[in-house]
């Protein structure tokens, strides 16, 4: 626990006002009592013992108010507390008016301290009162303490005086301190309230910005999938009439020329879908077919379209795939179309050694089936600081690889919203010049084997 006093002036917080001005009236209070023995009573020793606890407070007050915050000066605050209570009991007996009366003036230190440092230090200081008093007590028959003066020397109607007026001006400036919290706290509250308000202003503004945001994006979408649709159209029908130019008498140059019609067109035209594709999944879930199929022939189908472009470039695919049958329930289209990007992604960034393709399955103990394909290639591979964005639309690393290979930038992440519209996982491991493994697995809902 801690039981310092937490003493801030006040030019850094309430707190401050409050303690200052407790300890101010104990050294006022001491001084003027002091005096009062000293020129009425001529009591010198009670008038300097006085004075002096009095000049003790005012050079403690004057030493902490340069520390600014002397909250960690808890030893030599409670010390300076201490020393005061003690001086006042002696300065009691000294003026002869015994325990009975002496321990009264007792009562304020608990108060103050409670007042100044919470209630935990008012109970130890509480109990410190209490030693004190019994200590009084006991003084009755050892005379540790001996009066210096006659009790019915005392002035008691200035005794009392005294007490009463402590005591007025110790309860008038807890209720000061209590009437500026309330003040404090109502215009704290009212600062809450005025920032609550703000905060559901611009909640509101940030909510119909949302909301118009949101708007102006789905329009982007559909005319984005509108725009694409209509490119797609004619697109096919120039690929169409290049086809059949190509099957007319044509010269050598013109062959090659109208080959080139037909890359660029296909490319384009890939383009297009893929751009197609994502504009429909942002603007809405596609439908997923669930029917049975045969995983083995369907990577060996995805193989079998894209082995034109592997034998041009010169690079093999490599199938491996189970010696068991299996059967399996899903969207074979659309795990076609992911594998079938994944492999013309692979065979884009590989000029020579294999792209290998791996179909496997394997249960969890709930028994939920689960497909697993992988396509490893040799190419060029993916620096580690553009892994955790690789399947994000438009991020620097596909813009780069647009600059240098071309592409839309979105085939990956068509196949991250593909695999996760069917409640699958899709990952890549790579490192620059070593190749590249992308895999993806799905949770079928039929039996794997057959």
């Amino acid at each position: 626990m801690n039981w310092s006093c937490k003493l801030v002036w006040p030019e850094h917080g309430e707190d401050g006002r409050r303690f200052s001005a407790l300890f101010l009236l104990v050294g006022i209070s001491e001084a003027v009592i002091g005096l009062a023995y000293g020129l009425v009573l001529r009591q010198a020793e009670i008038a300097l013992a006085l004075l002096a606890m009095a000049l003790l407070t005012t050079v403690w007050f004057v030493f902490a108010r340069r520390q600014a915050v002397a909250g960690g000066l808890m030893l030599f605050n409670h010390g300076v507390v201490l020393l005061n209570m003690v001086g006042v009991g002696v300065v009691a007996l000294w003026t002869g008016m015994g325990a009975s009366m002496a321990v009264w003036w007792l009562v304020w230190w608990p108060m103050v301290i409670v007042h100044v440092c919470g209630a935990r230090a008012g109970v130890l200081w509480a109990g410190l009162t209490v030693l004190a008093c019994a200590l009084m007590w006991a003084n009755e028959s050892q005379g540790w303490v001996q009066a210096r003066m006659e009790a019915q020397d005392n002035s008691l109607i200035f005794l009392q005086m005294a007490f009463l007026l402590v005591g007025g001006a110790v309860g008038n400036l807890v209720r000061v301190a209590h009437d500026r919290y309330e003040r404090e706290i109502q215009r704290q509250q009212q600062t809450i309230l005025e920032q609550n308000r703000a905060l559901q202003e611009r909640a509101e503004r940030l909510e119909g910005t949302m909301l118009a945001l949101q708007q102006s994006q789905l329009d982007r979408t559909r005319l984005f999938a509108q725009i694409s649709h209509e490119v797609r159209t004619p697109l096919n029908g120039l690929r169409g009439f290049a086809q059949l130019l190509g099957q007319t008498p044509l010269s050598e140059q013109q062959t090659r020329h109208v080959g080139q019609i037909t890359v660029c067109s296909d490319a384009l035209l890939h383009i297009v879908n893929e751009m197609l594709d994502f504009s429909r999944m942002e603007g809405s879930s596609i439908p997923l077919e669930v029917r049975p199929f045969d995983p083995a022939q369907l990577v060996q189908e995805a193989v079998g379209m894209v082995s034109a472009l592997a034998e041009q470039k010169g690079v093999s695919v490599v199938c491996e795939l189970p010696q068991t049958p299996l059967t399996a329930a899903g969207d074979p289209l659309r795990i076609k179309q992911v594998l079938l990007n994944l492999l013309g992604n692979a065979l884009k960034f590989t000029a020579q050694g294999a792209v290998r393709v791996r179909c496997s399955h394997h249960a969890l103990p709930d028994g939920q089936a689960w497909l697993k394909l992988e396509v490893e290639d040799s190419g060029i591979g993916i620096a580690a600081d553009a892994l955790g964005q690789l399947f994000q639309p438009f991020n620097q690393a596909s813009m780069r690889t647009i600059g240098a290979y071309g592409g839309s930038g979105l085939g990956l992440a068509v196949c991250k919203r593909l695999v996760d519209m069917m409640q699958g996982r899709i990952g890549v491991s790579s490192e620059p010049g070593r190749g590249s493994l992308f895999w993806f697995e799905l949770p079928l809902t039929g039996p794997m084997a057959s």
